[in-house]
């Protein structure tokens, strides 16, 4: 036995909050949340540090914004990056914690860095079943980049094909054999990625009707690329969508059962995700990242972790790190941020939400209680083309869905810090010239991770 607490982190890929039923969704998507959310501290404006996995994680795992770009899916640009940042991990193992973390995720796979300070890092990027030894596969892709036909290919062949994308249950005996044995003090990372597109859970967990697998993959490659075919289909992909987040939630369920079978019942549990998805508005499917409340602001909730309540104000999750080292009984406070727990919290009057693009170029946003100001520079970002740069902000608290710019209605302490943020030295990373081996490739595709 120790001091230290046992902690446990289940993030959810590109689950935004507006989808959640205890965040007001009018369908029961997240029923065992809700449960613990009653007896639990819940955050009710939390914005994300940057929209992407990688870009988002850096930011909640090193307390400061990624300089890291989404452009770029490349391992060596994404370890170069990175380097210099000591993420929460390994600050955990320095408090003698044995950690864990279980996934399905490329882009935080161990070859892109994310296996540093994990004592188990199980990224199952590798199956016993594939092999890479030709290349024949890599060339292949590289020849139909050449015509833009490669991300066709990939979601053809998956459709014809009809093979399910991964889900949980192929990693809870992983998960159930850590709980089981691991030395304590613990921290248990989990991120899921069944709610990230293409959206389809198995077929006992479709609560609402949405397509097959095949017709899945056909729409899944529709809506992201031909967002004008999409049309009446729209409910059923949004179906789809809530499947998956209900299907998460089941895992949730499982967890908790098994922590409480293991006497962790009453283990720190925080529950988020790493962006939102959008679903048609600002003329997307996914999450390019574009910097709008569908794909910025996202769950965040905390069980036995000493206070219950509600959190109103804007939040930041570049304060995550610095809550878990809070729970873990150090002083550690990764970039300096402040604990999210009583205490050591306070009332911001905005956080920030930061891209780094290609060139230095940013997208960036300022998120206050009532409003939010944001900036997208010229480019094709998505199905939705900013032929110039784009200053904007909107009232949330009457136009949650940001449909109405209302630029120069703002506050001008809101646009100041937008200004100031942009301003602010980033360093330029190179978008690396490591070839990515073919297994990993066509797990970037398959998540629309390369076009």
């Amino acid at each position: 036995m120790t001091d230290k607490p046992n902690i446990v982190l289940v993030s959810w890929d590109s689950v935004r909050a507006d989808h959640v039923s205890r965040y007001g969704y009018g369908r029961e998507t997240t029923p065992t949340l809700d449960k613990l959310a009653d007896r639990g501290l819940v955050f009710h404006n939390a914005q994300v540090p940057a929209v992407g996995t990688p870009a988002s994680f850096t930011g909640m795992f090193s307390g400061k914004h990624a300089t890291g770009s989404m452009e770029y899916p490349n391992p060596e640009h994404w370890r170069t990056a990175n380097e210099g940042r000591t993420l929460l991990p390994e600050l955990l193992q320095k408090e003698g914690y044995h950690t864990g973390g279980f996934h399905f995720n490329a882009l935080v796979s161990s070859s892109f860095g994310w296996n540093r300070g994990w004592d188990i890092y199980e990224d199952h990027l590798w199956d016993s079943d594939d092999s890479t030894e030709s290349g024949l596969k890599k060339r292949v892709y590289d020849l139909l980049q050449r015509f833009d036909l490669a991300n066709f290919v990939v979601d053809l062949k998956r459709t014809a094909v009809g093979a399910t994308p991964p889900h949980w249950e192929q990693m809870w005996n992983d998960i159930a054999a850590f709980i089981e044995n691991a030395p304590e003090p613990f921290f248990l990372w989990v991120l899921l990625i069944d709610t990230h597109h293409p959206w389809y859970a198995p077929p006992e967990h479709h609560h609402w009707d949405q397509p097959g697998i095949r017709e899945t993959y056909a729409w899944n490659y529709a809506m992201r690329r031909y967002r004008d075919l999409v049309g009446e289909r729209r409910p059923a992909i949004v179906n789809a969508y809530d499947n998956t987040i209900r299907y998460a939630d089941v895992f949730l369920d499982r967890l908790t059962k098994k922590l409480e079978v293991e006497g962790y019942g009453r283990s720190p549990l925080i529950i988020h995700s790493d962006h939102g998805d959008e679903l048609g508005e600002h003329a997307n499917y996914g999450h390019r990242p574009l910097m709008y409340d569908t794909v910025t602001r996202v769950p965040l909730v905390m069980t036995n972790v000493g206070e219950t309540g509600h959190i109103d104000g804007p939040t930041s999750l570049l304060d995550l790190g610095s809550t878990i080292l809070d729970l873990a009984d150090t002083d550690h406070r990764p970039g300096n941020r402040s604990s999210l727990l009583d205490g050591e919290r306070t009332d911001r009057d905005y956080v920030t939400v930061q891209n780094v693009m290609k060139d230095g170029d940013r997208m960036a946003a300022v998120v206050g209680e009532e409003w939010k100001v944001l900036y997208h520079p010229e480019g094709n970002w998505g199905a939705k083309p900013f032929p110039e740069e784009s200053w904007e902000a909107y009232y949330r608290t009457e136009d949650p869905m940001e449909r109405e710019d209302r630029w120069g209605e703002h506050p001008t302490e809101l646009e100041d810090q937008l200004i100031e943020l942009l301003n602010e030295e980033v360093h330029n990373v190179e978008s690396g010239s490591e070839k990515v081996d073919e297994h990993t490739e066509e797990r970037l595709r398959e998540l629309g991770y390369i076009e």
